[in-house]
C-alpha cells in the first residue's frame, strides 16, 4: 500500500512538497509538547505515517489543508506519547498504600510478589486494582480486546493467589 503511493511520481512528489514545507513546524510542536529529543521526532514520523496511510483520501485536499491536518495528528501523536509514557511508569510502593496498617516488611514483601508476576498480568492487575481504571480503559491503552483484559486479570489473580499460598500469606482461605 504505501510502497504503491511512494513508488508514484506525483505521490512522492507530493509527499516530498509536504515533508519538506511541514517536517520543521511539526517538530517544533512536538519539542513543546514532549521537549527535544527523539520522542518528538517520533511523534513527527508518526504523523508522516498516518499521512502515507491516508494519502488517497487526501489527495484531493489542498496542501495548506493537508499541513493543518498535519499539525494536529503530530500534536495528538505526541500527547500519545505522553500519555503512554505517564502510565508506563511503574507504580512505587508509596502508591500501593494497604488498606489496613499492616507490617512494613510485610506489605513490601506482598508488593515483591506482585511486581513478580509475568508482566502481561502484573501490569492488568495494577491497572485494574492499583490504579482503578475500567476495563475498557486497560484495554485501549495495551490494545486489547476486553476480553483478553478479563482473563488476564482473571490468569494474573489465579497465579497471584498461588504465590500468595506457597508464602503463607492465605492459609487455605479465600481472598481477592
Amino acid at each position: 500500500m504505501f510502497g504503491r503511493m511512494l513508488n508514484k511520481d506525483p505521490g512522492r512528489d507530493r509527499f516530498v512538497r509536504l515533508y519538506t514545507a511541514n517536517h520543521q513546524q511539526m517538530l517544533r510542536l512536538a519539542v513543546q509538547i514532549l521537549g527535544p529529543g527523539p520522542k518528538a521526532e517520533d511523534a513527527v514520523h508518526d504523523a508522516f505515517v498516518k499521512l502515507i496511510r491516508h494519502f488517497d483520501q487526501l489527495w484531493e485536499k489542498p496542501e495548506d489543508r493537508i499541513s493543518g491536518w498535519l499539525a494536529v495528528v503530530v500534536k495528538n501523536s505526541a500527547l500519545d506519547i505522553l500519555r503512554k509514557e505517564q502510565r508506563e511508569t511503574e507504580l512505587d510502593a508509596k502508591e500501593w498504600e494497604p488498606a489496613v496498617p499492616a507490617d512494613e516488611g510485610e506489605f513490601h514483601a506482598l508488593v515483591a510478589l506482585i511486581r513478580g508476576l509475568p508482566e502481561d498480568y502484573r501490569r492488568v492487575l495494577e491497572l485494574r486494582f492499583v490504579a482503578e481504571w475500567s476495563l475498557a480503559e486497560i484495554a485501549q491503552e495495551l490494545v486489547l480486546t476486553e476480553g483478553a483484559v478479563k482473563t488476564r486479570i482473571f490468569r494474573g489473580r489465579r497465579l497471584l493467589i498461588d504465590q500468595l499460598r506457597k508464602e503463607g500469606y492465605l492459609d487455605g482461605r479465600a481472598c481477592i
